[in-house]
């Protein structure tokens, strides 16, 4: 792995603001003097992850994940640790000349640069033939109802008719034509090996990431080019576009669901523009897939409640319940807007406007109600197989509730609406399908907690915010020895070394030192959390000192006594009256 030089890793510290990163992912909460919010790593409901500025370390008081602001981007985005730092250097301006990479790492990083840029070209070539193809246009603006202004900021683009457009313009700049098979933008024939455009004659939908780059494409037939053909084309995966994971419409949408604490998620890309054009700033669909379990955790990362908006028809009903399961298994509350049976969003609020469709939204029913009322009609004058059917329509929902008392109150208001009783109900969920599987969690580390002596911890915070004025203390004392734990003793030295040298000596610097010493997982973690959650000790730093030498003599007493204890040795005797001798004079 490439390495990068500890004073450019310090700058990147320094510069990288940890709130804003982290409100990228989580929707975050002053509280004191930390912000707090639903941990990224761990399904939760309560917000139990925290993130000190000051500090520049954030921590979940849940699973115990936590670090500084380079291991949550190495941990959320699943970037190695050059990557993330890399990342973080762009954004804030910090320049790196890092030691070399590996051939692999090096040859990996520039197959993934060369495929972005591969897109990025084709993005702008399709948009450049939008302009210069009337009938693509004349979909978009007078079929589709969008202005310019919409379709610039979604970069929509036109694929010509032509078999060979895109691959004479790869050839024509130099680019390897692999690399375009790679992401699906061209194909090659199976008889002749013929390189063709993949996505000809078709509307365009760049599919953008965090950062402006795309990732993929989704291409709609053109009617008036080919009417027989797949309505819809999408990238395949790549080392670039994973559909599992990418929601379209999230760049633009991010910032407007954490404001509102609202997502729409709906089928497809026109659907997606067409409510951000009306004013819908706040909607996200799959990318030719239906919802999954990584795009319902991307969304409960961001916001409490999702409102889903599928199309009117049985197939569309039936992809709500599947959607709605997912996201009530993350813990969000969920509501169905109902479109009358042959619409879609984009049909809907282009004929019937905004106000119609937000009269929708506000009159939605929770996605439990909404079932429990289907089944409910399914059920009139159907008798026993009638309830049976019922009670099978709305079992899946209530088991994907994780919150037992939400999942009982739920299961008590259905039973009342379908006139069962709820120990009956209860028999029948139990006994017929098992509780929805749990989404994978990152869990807390499950080595040893050490424990660590709270003065100690006391100490280092005084040595990390005040370290002119603590380390001379703990220096005329004698008493960089006295601390117990090897851990917060080096880090305490690295301190006095970078204090001597007249540099920064922070607490992510302090958490490496740490690590380097060979600190568990648990240990650090207990050592984070008080760092970043503990209220600071009122002592005076001399007071913290004397207790860190009283608990040194009498750690000192205690094991000379375990070991006349277990030798009979009298010069440990002897040492243990002059240790005690030491605590109290007295004696």
């Amino acid at each position: 792995m490439a390495q990068i030089p500890p004073e450019k890793l310090q700058e990147v510290r320094d510069r990288a603001d940890i709130e804003r990163v982290v409100s990228r992912y989580v929707r975050l909460t002053k509280r004191g003097r930390r912000y707090v919010g639903l941990c990224p790593f761990h399904s939760e409901k309560t917000p139990s992850f925290g993130v000190s500025t000051e500090k520049g370390l954030y921590h979940c008081f849940g699973c115990g994940e936590g670090g500084d602001v380079i291991d949550f981007v190495r941990k959320i985005d699943g970037l190695d640790f050059v990557d993330a730092v890399k990342s973080l250097a762009r954004e804030f301006g910090v320049q790196i000349e890092d030691r070399p990479e590996t051939p692999k790492e090096k040859a990996q990083r520039t197959r993934k640069q060369q495929l972005f840029d591969v897109n990025r070209l084709a993005g702008a070539f399709y948009a450049k033939c939008l302009e210069r193809f009337p009938d693509a246009q004349r979909y978009l603006i007078q079929e589709r109802g969008l202005t310019p202004e919409t379709i610039a900021a979604f970069r929509l683009g036109w694929a010509p008719a032509d078999w060979q457009s895109l691959a004479n313009l790869f050839e024509k700049k130099g680019v390897d034509l692999e690399l375009g098979l790679e992401v699906g933008l061209l194909g090659k024939s199976a008889r002749e090996g013929r390189i063709y455009d993949r996505l000809r004659g078709r509307v365009v939908f760049p599919i953008e990431i965090p950062g402006g780059m795309v990732a993929g494409f989704g291409a709609r037939r053109a009617d008036w080019v080919d009417p027989e053909g797949p309505k819809y084309l999408n990238s395949p995966e790549s080392p670039i576009y994973d559909k599992s994971t990418i929601l379209y419409g999230l760049a633009p949408a991010r910032q407007e669901i954490r404001r509102s604490r609202q997502a729409i998620l709906v089928e497809g890309y026109l659907d997606v523009i067409a409510l951000f054009q009306a004013g819908f700033h706040r909607a996200v669909a799959g990318c030719g897939t239906a919802l999954t379990r990584a795009h319902a955790q991307t969304l409960a990362r961001m916001t409490e409640e999702v409102i889903t908006m599928y199309d009117g028809d049985t197939a569309g009903q039936e992809a709500t319940q599947k959607a709605a399961m997912l996201l009530l298994a993350e813990g969000l509350r969920v509501r169905v807007v109902n479109l009358p049976d042959g619409e879609d969003p984009d049909t809907f609020v282009r004929r019937q406007g905004a106000d119609s469709l937000q009269k929708l939204i506000d009159e939605a029913p929770s996605a439990i109600d909404f079932f429990v009322a289907r089944a409910r009609a399914a059920q009139a004058g159907g008798g026993i197989a009638g309830t049976t059917r019922a009670l099978d329509a709305v079992k899946p929902m209530i088991l994907a509730i994780k919150d037992p008392l939400e999942r009982d109150v739920t299961l008590q208001a259905a039973s009342r609406a379908l006139g069962v009783d709820a120990q009956l109900l209860r028999r029948h969920l139990g006994a017929k399908i098992p509780p929805a599987p749990k989404a994978p969690q990152i869990r807390a580390p499950q080595t040893r907690q050490a424990r660590v002596s709270p003065v100690e911890i006391a100490i280092l915070r005084r040595v990390l915010e005040a370290p002119a004025e603590t380390l001379p203390t703990l220096e005329s004392n004698h008493a960089f020895d006295a601390f117990q734990h090897d851990a917060i003793r080096m880090a305490v030295e690295a301190a006095r070394g970078a204090l001597a040298d007249g540099m920064k000596f922070d607490a992510p610097q302090a958490l490496d030192r740490m690590r380097e010493t060979g600190a568990d997982e648990g240990t650090l973690t207990e050592i984070r959390r008080h760092l970043l959650d503990s209220p600071p000790a009122p002592d005076p730093v001399d007071q913290l000192v004397a207790r860190l030498m009283e608990s040194h003599k009498k750690a000192q007493l205690a094991r000379l006594k375990a070991e006349l204890l277990k030798n009979g040795d009298l010069s440990s005797l002897e040492r243990a009256s002059e240790v005690k001798k030491l605590l109290d004079p007295n004696a």
